[in-house]
């Protein structure tokens, strides 16, 4: 589940733009290694999966942010992960961290969608 509607009793049941209803939306954090820079104030992530390298997608630098050099360390708050690309879905840059060993940069951190299941035809 990527989120919950919360809706107000006042609203009834009549659906309407904003105002009495909520969808918060269920993020996680990780902390990601910088691989290269990009185009367009963007940076490629990796973490470690099993002793090798595993792409993880890409985030956008805020300009109020310097951009990273590849092998820093990262953190970034994101939706969820896919299991078969790796990459994590509306990542955010949160900033840079001090203090973590690349090793700890691991899939392991990852929160992954849940499968739909598939019904038997």
């Amino acid at each position: 589940m990527d989120s919950i509607s919360i809706q107000s009793e006042a609203s009834g049941d009549c659906p309407q733009s904003g105002g009495t209803q909520l969808n918060p939306k269920f993020h996680e954090t990780a902390s990601f290694i910088v691989t290269k820079p990009n185009d367009q104030r963007s940076v490629s992530l990796m973490l470690w999966e099993n002793g090798k390298v595993r792409p993880s997608g890409n985030v956008t630098i805020p300009p109020n942010h310097e951009i990273p050099k590849p092998g820093e360390v990262v953190e970034c708050r994101y939706l969820y992960a896919c299991k078969e690309s790796g990459s994590i879905y509306q990542p955010v840059f949160l900033g840079k961290r001090e203090g973590i060993f690349h090793e700890e940069c691991t899939t392991a951190q990852l929160k992954y969608k849940a499968e739909s299941m598939k019904l038997a035809a």
